[in-house]
């Protein structure tokens, strides 16, 4: 259940690396959620404050996102879902739960070009990176970008005119529009491309 999946990817004082641990040695998020003190302390990789962590079973910051994700229309992309891309998860530190807005694009088949940049860019930077996005929607490839001001925006806004998925990677929620001078650009994202974050909504 996404509950349980939340519970852990929200635990203070763990690493990435020991949620995917306790997520390998227990197989599912709710049976680490259920499971014992005297589990948790047989899994050698876990620190103390990881310990403690898991312990800790108030489960109401996690009905509170699932509560928010529904109202806003924000989906969860979970670490095991054969959507989450596979490029992602060979770095060191993963997050455990993607949040996303749009038009999820098939991650792990189309190809990505990521375009970003200065937020206080040249005309001639702008017009740059505009243009080599339009190129890169038109031959097939995806555009990803930061949604910041300047490059990353205009990467995106090329992409769009193509007709093309954008994927747009953010540091805040998907439902904060940050900067606010692109929020005419999130919104024609959330129906024409994809907002995504490892951050879930509100987060500023």
């Amino acid at each position: 259940m996404l509950i349980y999946w939340i519970w852990l990817a929200t635990r203070q004082g763990m690493t990435a690396r020991e949620k995917q641990v306790v997520l390998a040695y227990f197989g599912s998020p709710e049976d680490c959620y259920f499971a014992k003190e005297t589990a948790y302390k047989n899994i050698e990789q876990l620190s103390q404050s990881a310990v403690e962590a898991l312990c800790d079973k108030n489960i109401q910051e996690a009905e509170d996102i699932l509560a928010s994700c529904a109202k806003k229309k924000v989906h969860i992309l979970t670490w095991n879902d054969p959507r989450y891309p596979v490029a992602l998860k060979n770095i060191s530190d993963p997050p455990m739960l993607l949040y996303y807005r749009g038009i999820l694009p098939e991650f792990n088949s189309d190809p990505f070009i990521g375009v970003v940049g200065t937020r206080k860019a040249s005309a001639y930077g702008l017009k740059l990176a505009e243009n080599i996005s339009r190129q890169i929607a038109r031959c097939g490839g995806i555009v990803a970008s930061g949604m910041a001001e300047g490059i990353d925006a205009m990467a995106t806004r090329g992409a769009l005119s193509e007709g093309k998925t954008v994927v747009g990677v953010l540091g805040c929620g998907v439902d904060v529009v940050y900067p606010r001078c692109n929020r005419e650009l999130f919104l024609k994202m959330e129906r024409c491309g994809c907002l995504i974050s490892e951050y879930p909504p509100e987060t500023k």
